[in-house]
Order: C-alpha cells, then structure tokens, then sequence
C-alpha cells in the first residue's frame, strides 16, 4: 500500500444515475486515492428491478473499466438488493467488502446513492465505524422541514444507522449537486477529446438529460470535496439536527455540512485535465483514414452525392460523425479535397492532408505559403505529393495518395477522388467519405479491407470507373 495515498471505497449507482460515471472516471483518475472497491448501491425504480439494476450497474462499471484500460474487474462487489427500511440486512460482497477493509485501516467511503450497503456494514459490526470516513450526497437543506431527496428517501432507515455511529460523516446535500452545473456546449468541447470523454458526453445527452442546455453534475461533487476541500464551505452541525425523522441519539456528535460550494470552475478544469490524462495512460492512439470531404461545399449535386437536402444539414452530421469516433488525441489521414478549411477547428483528431485536386487548385505558386496557412488554422501538417504509412501501423507498407491512377505497384493503396469507383479495387481502398457513411474509417476497418485486397495484384483495368 502507498502510504501517501488514501484508502477509497466508491459506492455507485452509474447504472441508472449517468453523471455518477463522471465521478467514478475523476476517482479513477485522482492519483491520491487508492482504489480498494467499487461496491454497487441499490436502486429502485418502476421500470426496473433491484437485481436488473444491480446487473446494469455493474456493467456500466465494467464498460467504463475497458475504456480506461483497467482490467481488474474484481474490484466491483454486489451490494444490497434490498433496503434496511424493508428490514433488508442480509451480507452481500459489497458489505462484507465494507467489513473487511474497514477492519484493518481507515477507510473513505464515497457514497453517491443510497447509504444501504455502509449501514448494513456498520449494523453487522459496529466497531468498524470508528474507521470509516463518509461523504455522501443526500439530504435537502438543513432549513427545510423535509429531507426527501432521492438518496435519503430510497433507504431513511440506513441514513440514521450511520448518523448514529461512531462513522465520520460529510453530508453533501442535493441542493449543492443542482450548484454544480456545466453546459453541453461546454462540456462537449472539454470532454469529446477521446473516445472516453466521447462515451460520456454521449450517455448524459441521452433524450433524459437534453431537457435544458445545461447538465446538473450532482455526483462530481463527491469526489471534488475529496480532491480539494477548499472549494466547497463546510459548517459541522450537531448530528441530532439532522434526525428529523428519528428518535434523537444521546451521542454527543458532529458532522460536516456543506452548505455553499465557491466554483465549478476550478472543479471542472482539474476533471478536464485528469480525464484527458487518465484516458491518455491506458488507451492507444487510433488512426483513421477519409477523403473527399469537402466541408461546407455549397454545389448541389455535391450535397445530393452526400445523401442530405442542404449544405448546412450536410456540414453538421458529418462533423458531428468525425467527432464521434475520432478522439483528440487520435491520428487523421485525409487524403484530399478537404472542403473549408476554417472546419479544422471544429474537428477532433491531429488531421495530415494529402492535397488533392482542390488543394492543388488552391494553393497558389507558393506550396510552403499554402501549407503554412493550412498549419496555422491547425492541421498537422500538408503533403503536396502522396505518402508511404509508416509500416508500424499496419505492419507493412502503404501508399496514400488521392488520385487511384497515382498508386504505387505492389503496396495496398489507400485512395479517393472518385466517388462513383467502388470502395474496393485490387490495387487499393477507396476512403472517399460518401462510400463511409461520411465518417472517418478506423484502423480497424481499414485492416479488414486490406486483408480483403492485399492478396490480389494491380491491374490497370482497376482504374476504369
């Protein structure tokens, strides 16, 4: 154990609540904690049951696991699929998780739904609470008469077991989640920077979420009061205030409030960076190949080519297709006619143009000057002539140029220009964007292809259309 870290348990419901993966991605991420269980809260809803729940729940855990390249599963325990107000206190491997770990070292214990699995811990052996550090979204303001928010009202019974030890408790109430707020347009361009940041921006916008501009991070605030305390003002109250709905306790103890938070800002920026380096640790580069993209292209027929009624409809599903599967960090080989070079700026990725017969067309008498402005609107860089792949990418060589009647003899041929040539030919692959679904190809895809292609030999009939 790394002493200079400290003991985490994450107690999650990211099955049904979708920002509680943002917090379990910024736990993931934090290089103080050391991450000794994930253990699955318990939900009810209508439309679903505890255990279907609880199945969800650790398959979202699971997914997020693969995305960040993280391969211990056995770090996620079953939690309860009852509730201690139902008379529920049966031992589950989350429970007896809490147990065991909280028997030998203190521990903190991040709850973001109800607090069933921790009271049923505490209730099966009480002396483990002097251990235990809880901090907890639940509850509405102390001022008001009723607590009923969703994470208190789920299981009142397991609040008060864990008020009424001997446990440390931070009590976030939900009205300082609502506090916590950032926009979609925002969050789209701080997050969509891999496919990580991709899958999470993509399950908050979800139809469920879109109801305003503006999403309600309530769960990120768990993990930013551990981060940095000092972003949020703490007040300690008497625990016996906070048991309206309970017999008082005799014990003579406090708990930390959180009653106002200073700035999101700071919260979210720190997220941002420890997202982007999380997701850079684990998850490799991708590449990925298109062509003939011709953003912003007003000609009709060109938009009528592409499937859509209007250049600006056109404009936007294909960025919004670029950026659902390129990351920030990944590798673009566009191989010409790229369309309005303003789009760069908007799109993800470190894009390589091979100039294509737009290119040439546009670039004046000076080729550097050309790719020079190119650079500065931020491409990685421009290639006048076609290019060989680098042979680690795909374990041999290939030729990448724009034109199919400029490809090299005995190397697959990646290739565009011509929309109505078939996607595949025996000298090469066409990647022109209107044979792709008008979304870049992976390096995955283009292995398929290439397996497909690479046993044949180049022939000259291949050039006719």
């Amino acid at each position: 154990m790394n002493k200079n870290k400290r003991n985490i348990i994450i107690d999650i419901d990211c099955g049904n609540t979708f920002e509680d993966d943002f917090a379990l991605c910024y736990a993931l991420a934090e290089p103080t904690f050391e991450i000794k269980a994930i253990t699955l809260s318990p939900y009810k809803s209508k439309n679903i049951n505890i255990r279907d729940a609880q199945i969800e729940n650790a398959l979202e855990v699971h997914r997020l696991f693969r995305y960040v390249g993280l391969k211990n599963y056995q770090l996620c325990y079953e939690g309860s699929q009852g509730f201690c107000d139902n008379l529920y206190f049966d031992k589950t491997p989350a429970v007896e998780k809490i147990i065991e770990l909280s028997k030998k070292q203190e521990i903190t214990i991040a709850c973001f739904g109800a607090l069933t699995n921790v009271a049923i811990a505490i209730n099966s052996n009480p002396q483990i609470a002097k251990n235990i550090n809880v901090v907890w979204i639940g509850l509405r303001h102390f001022f008001h008469q009723e607590f009923n928010d969703l994470n208190y009202s789920l299981d009142k019974k397991a609040f008060e077991i864990v008020a009424k030890s001997g446990a440390n408790i931070t009590i976030i109430p939900s009205y300082i989640g609502k506090l916590f707020s950032v926009s979609f347009d925002k969050m789209h361009e701080d997050i969509c920077i891999n496919k990580l940041g991709n899958y999470l921006y993509q399950r908050l916008e979800m139809e469920a979420y879109r109801k305003t501009d503006f999403c309600k991070l309530y769960s990120l605030n768990v993990i930013g009061y551990l981060v940095n305390q000092e972003n949020y003002y703490v007040k300690s109250l008497p625990v016996n205030s906070l048991l309206k709905d309970f017999p008082k306790t005799s014990i003579n103890k406090l708990v930390n409030y959180v009653y106002d938070l200073k700035s999101t800002e700071s919260i979210w920026k720190d997220f941002v960076k420890k997202l982007e380096k999380l997701s850079n640790n684990f998850m490799p580069t991708n590449y990925f190949f298109i062509s003939d993209t011709h953003f912003n292209d007003p000609r009709k027929y060109k938009i009528k080519q592409f499937g859509y009624t209007s250049r600006e409809e056109m404009l936007e599903e294909m960025i919004k297709n670029w950026n659902s599967v390129v990351s920030k960090k990944d590798i673009v080989y566009h191989l010409g006619d790229f369309g309005d070079y303003n789009i760069i700026k908007r799109l993800n990725g470190k894009i390589y143009l091979i100039c294509g017969n737009h290119e040439i067309l546009k670039k004046g008498q000076s080729f550097e000057d050309f790719r020079k402005k190119l650079k500065d609107l931020g491409f990685a860089d421009v290639y006048q002539e076609g290019l060989i792949l680098d042979k680690k990418v795909f374990g041999q060589e290939i030729y990448m140029n724009h034109y199919p009647s400029k490809t090299k003899e005995g190397m697959v041929n990646f290739f565009g220009h011509v929309h109505t040539l078939k996607p595949l030919k025996r000298m090469g692959i066409n990647v022109a964007a209107n044979y792709h679904k008008n979304t870049p190809i992976s390096k995955k895809d283009m292995k398929f292809f290439i397996k497909f292609v690479s046993d044949n030999t180049y022939s000259k009939e291949d050039f006719s259309e």
